[in-house]
């Protein structure tokens, strides 16, 4: 499934832009994935940004994750172990992960919904081109 039909499914388990309140869904996960993948983190750079877009129903926040891992392949697994631990619902209803991954940058299309909440990510995680960066060895997290 692709990320366009996040909307349709949104409006088909009842999540209206009118009747919901998606801008403080979407507050609360900024603040969550600020604290679990940007700040103080040993893979993502502080020069990751997150933004609201809430008159985009397939994206509402659209995250750029700022990497300077040598080997961008671990990337993927700990993205995974951040959102499956600290970051979806606990009891999704529905939730949808939709990866696209590249040479040097990969992109999550998600859509993740409780009972009574939901939310559509599209997280772009792209490697620094910076050299003066030190590099991240990864293997010490998993």
């Amino acid at each position: 499934m692709n990320a366009t039909a996040f909307s349709e499914l949104l409006i088909a388990y009842g999540f209206m832009p009118f009747a919901h309140d998606f801008a403080s869904t979407a507050l609360g996960f900024h603040h969550e994935i600020f604290n679990v993948l940007i700040h103080d983190n040993p893979v993502f750079t502080t020069d990751s940004t997150i933004h609201e877009q809430l008159d985009t129903p397939d994206a509402m926040l659209h995250c750029d994750l700022m990497t300077d891992a040598d080997d961008f392949s671990t990337v993927i697994p700990y993205f995974y172990k951040r959102w499956f631990k600290e970051l979806r619902y606990c009891n999704p209803v529905l939730q949808i992960i939709n990866l696209d991954q590249r040479a040097n940058s990969t992109t999550f299309n998600i859509l993740t919904m409780s009972q009574h909440n939901a939310m559509t990510f599209v997280f772009n995680v792209s490697a620094l081109k910076s050299a003066h960066l030190p590099s991240v060895d990864l293997r010490h997290f998993f």
